[in-house]
């Protein structure tokens, strides 16, 4: 009986920095979707004060918010579920997280433009340019490669 007893490279400083994120951003993104869900359930439920009206006649309309805040539900989702395949080290993985950074970036560039934060936006597209940097590295694709 023959044994293959060749070690399995452990994950790389890359993947690993990779991976960690995208758990903070997961966690992140759930608390986010539910505080924008809610603010804009306020700010609808709130459209008779003068105030608030006001306030609200800044962003843009109602249908674009929830559109915006959708896109994010289903970039969280996406996260999560590649996050949860990093271990599986297949080569899709690593390409269905370059496509899901790159479409993070696009949303950021679209948020930015739509409204005036442009910090956290900002922070999401270098944020997601640097991933992208990690996984292009040899020992990411080595990695998921194998």
């Amino acid at each position: 009986m023959a044994h293959n007893n060749e070690l399995i490279p452990g994950m790389p400083g890359t993947v690993r920095a990779v991976q960690i994120f995208m758990w903070i951003s997961v966690v992140l993104g759930v608390i986010l979707l539910l505080v924008g869900a809610l603010s804009l359930l306020a700010v609808n439920a709130l459209a008779g004060d003068p105030e608030i009206a006001q306030a609200a006649s800044a962003l843009p309309a109602m249908g674009v918010m929830w559109g915006l805040l959708l896109i994010s539900a289903v970039l969280v989702v996406a996260q999560l579920v590649l996050v949860i395949r990093i271990p599986r080290r297949q080569a899709a993985t690593r390409t269905g997280i370059i496509g899901l950074f790159v479409v993070s970036a696009v949303v950021s560039i679209v948020t930015s433009l739509l409204t005036t934060d442009y910090l956290s936006n900002g922070i999401s597209l270098i944020l997601s340019a640097l991933l992208v940097g990690l996984l292009f590295t040899d020992s990411a694709k080595r990695y998921f490669a194998a």
